[in-house]
């Protein structure tokens, strides 16, 4: 019987259609090869918790949920210890507030025939999609959402050095979009930092002030030293990469993808930027 019952399932699966990555669209293809990378066991059949180190899924938690959630909805990662109803374990799941990719164990959802090449199948198709309108427009709102996750997650490190309350640089999120078709990733790092230390001497000049006055001064400060660089009056440098907050796999995956390299950090947010990525390079 258990014989019997083996051979009909590899039939089944032989009987099945092989997934296609291209499938998942180029984020959720970007999305599911991060993730890989993060903590993949050989297999790629399980993502294993290990807390407290490995590789960093995305640069900020905001991200982090948006990967997750997407793989989730698209049943690609489901989580091991429940078989809740996909809302609950969204809602439910560790990563809901603060916690990391490390904090849970996954179960990657996938075709048996293919698991085991496919991180290779999503290297080909990152490395081979068309361009298009469409695939540019996607690339730009990635390049722009990983932008504003990584001078989140710096302008949170800026304000900790501060010993002020990193959640302070939360609300700026919405005003990182203009700032960065103007600036790089490297030069909004900066301004988050000019940022955190403005609101350091604001707090020493005026003490504890109403909710919401310490973010209205965060904001202000990055935007008001913006305008006055785009405008001529004062230049912003060129922050590096902090090693405090380390490159993250989907930002790895994303560079290559975009074959952007440095430029995603020392270029502002542009189609012109990704279309000349992806000419032919000059010997």
């Amino acid at each position: 019987m258990l014989v019997a019952a083996m051979a009909l399932e590899q039939s089944r699966i032989e009987a099945t259609p092989p997934a296609d990555v291209s499938e998942l669209g180029i984020f959720g293809g970007l999305a599911l090869l991060a993730v890989l990378d993060a903590g993949a066991d050989p297999g790629f059949r399980h993502l294993r918790a290990h807390p407290g180190f490995g590789a960093r899924l995305a640069p900020h938690r905001a991200l982090r949920h948006l990967i997750l959630s997407t793989l989730l909805k698209a049943g690609v990662l489901a989580p091991i210890a429940s078989r809740e109803r996909l809302d609950d374990a969204i809602r439910d799941a560790p990563w809901a507030e603060d916690a990391s990719l490390e904090d849970a164990d996954w179960l990657v959802v996938w075709d048996e025939r293919g698991r085991g090449t496919l991180p290779d199948q999503l290297h080909v198709y990152l490395n081979t999609f068309e361009s298009t309108s469409r695939t540019c427009e996607v690339i730009l709102q990635t390049w722009q959402t990983l932008g504003t996750a990584e001078c989140l997650a710096f302008g949170e490190y800026a304000l900790a050095a501060h010993n002020l309350n990193p959640a302070l640089a939360r609300p700026s999120a919405a005003a990182l979009s203009t700032i960065l078709s103007q600036h790089s990733i490297g030069q909004g790092c900066a301004l988050m930092w000019s940022a955190a230390k403005h609101v350091a001497s604001w707090f020493m000049r005026n003490g504890v002030k109403a909710t919401g006055a310490a973010e209205r001064e965060f904001i202000n400060s990055i935007c008001g030293n913006s305008d006055r660089a785009r405008y001529g009056e004062r230049s912003i440098a060129q922050f590096s990469r902090h090693s405090s907050v380390p490159i993250s796999t989907f930002a790895r995956t994303f560079m290559r993808a975009s074959m952007l390299e440095d430029d995603f950090w020392t270029s502002p947010l542009s189609e012109e930027a990704l279309i000349e990525a992806r000419l032919p390079k000059r010997g």
